[in-house]
């Protein structure tokens, strides 16, 4: 492993290293996968003591929440009445698929067709059935009934295996709660994994590290629970609206400001300033424009801007490296670049450690004391800020290199003492920030 490697996680459990990869974590095939989940079905299905499609339609019909199956059907008082409510339904039904020649369809009146029936012997024409299943399947639903009013018997599982969109939802449905089948996020990737314990960083092929639980992008040391707080506020309409509005301090009411100066006036009478939420006091009338308490006050409009613009400020230096790099692989062909690429891959992951911080930063802004975090994050970000302008250096570096006449052509992209001298503070800084995170959550 590199010196950049992460650290312990909060919990004490240890980043793995290749044999443990091997031990830990598969990578699954769709076939494996869906393998994972005809194994689990038998599991529920000795448990249970019901055949595997009744095991199924149950499974179905709870959303694929074992836990809350077991609850329900085997440990709760009222399981016999539910099962009585689950029989009307027909979720204990085992219904076979009888094929028909020379029938009419019962839905399009087609003569002399082909179709099948289940047990009901209600008939309809392959295209009619068809059309449901496709129907079903596009809303991620993994169940065919009766095409009949009222009929609730459906397909069997061993008819829609046929399918391969069928797999795939049931494989989806599946994975959603189960604790050990975990999947990447990354753009595109489609890379499925079985964890036998947690770990807080899975290295996919994709080159992605994700968190194996929550299955976002690595946030370590950041408990689950805080990103998704962070990242459910991000996505709210209460986010939105302090983007784009101030609350009054008297009523609570939202106003949006589209031009003007800062000083607003709510409809139930109180005069106060757009920036800082607070009542429109005699300072802030030396100036119309300006707020003397907006970098003071625990306002949530500041705070929430600031995730907005600093998070997309790591974003876009993210994307720099990478569309920098990218081109250079395309139309270098003279210059070495594995130094460069090497060191951008650090950055990269550098930024992205840089995201998680600065969810943190949000959170304890919303939470606790943060001067002390927020001068080592700024820093942090500083250094790394610098980093990406010398990648973009030595990107035009190699550029003029390449294509340059005069001069004497360059084999590979040096990194200086004073410039790997930034990686080790930085290395010496992301250490500090999450010593800092671990010591305030056991607070």
């Amino acid at each position: 492993m590199d010196d950049y490697c992460d650290d312990e996680y909060y919990s004490g459990i240890d980043e793995y290293d290749n044999d443990d990869f091997q031990k830990n974590e598969t990578l699954l095939s769709q076939n494996e996968l869906y393998q994972e989940f005809l194994d689990r079905l038998e599991k529920i299905k000795d448990k249970i003591g019901e055949q595997s499609q009744v095991v199924l339609n149950i499974l179905i019909f709870f959303n694929f929440e074992v836990q809350n199956i077991y609850e329900q059907l085997l440990l709760s008082n009222d399981s016999e009445k539910l099962k009585v409510q689950l029989k009307e339904q027909g979720i204990y039904n085992v219904s076979n698929v009888h094929f028909h020649q020379n029938m009419i369809c019962s839905i399009c009146l087609e003569n002399e067709t082909q179709g099948f029936s289940l047990d009901c012997n209600h008939k309809f024409c392959k295209n009619c059935w068809n059309q449901m299943i496709e129907v079903q399947f596009i809303s991620q639903i993994p169940l065919v009934r009766c095409l009949q009013d009222q009929c609730y018997e459906r397909l069997p599982h061993s008819f829609l295996e046929q399918y391969p969109k069928y797999k795939q939802i049931i494989i989806k449905r599946f994975m959603q709660h189960d604790d050990i089948i975990t999947w990447c996020p990354g753009l595109n990737c489609e890379n499925v994994f079985k964890c036998l314990t947690f770990t807080n960083s899975i290295k996919c092929p994709c080159g992605v590290k994700f968190c194996s639980k929550c299955r976002e992008e690595k946030h370590h040391p950041i408990p689950c629970d805080i990103l998704k707080k962070v990242l459910e506020y991000q996505q709210s309409n209460e986010y939105w609206a302090i983007l784009h509005a101030s609350k009054c301090p008297q009523c609570g009411r939202l106003i949006q400001r589209t031009e003007g100066c800062f000083h607003l006036k709510c409809l139930c009478g109180q005069h106060f300033c757009f920036k800082c939420s607070g009542p429109w006091e005699k300072d802030h009338q030396s100036s119309f424009y300006t707020c003397p308490y907006m970098n003071t006050n625990k306002n949530p409009s500041k705070y929430a801007l600031q995730l907005k613009n600093e998070l997309q400020s790591i974003n876009n230096n993210i994307k720099i490296i990478e569309q920098s790099i990218q081109e250079l692989k395309q139309k270098i062909k003279k210059v070495k670049l594995d130094p460069l690429i090497e060191q951008s891959e650090k950055i990269i992951q550098l930024l992205k450690t840089s995201k998680s911080f600065l969810y943190y930063k949000f959170y304890l802004m919303e939470n606790k004391d943060v001067q002390i975090y927020e001068q080592t994050f700024h820093q942090f970000q500083e250094e790394l800020n610098d980093f990406v302008k010398i990648i973009e250096g030595k990107k035009l570096e190699v550029e003029d290199n390449e294509y340059s006449k005069d001069r004497t052509i360059i084999e590979f992209i040096n990194f200086n003492n004073s410039e790997k001298k930034i990686l080790s503070n930085l290395k010496i800084k992301k250490k500090q920030i999450k010593k800092y995170i671990v010591e305030t959550l056991i607070m």
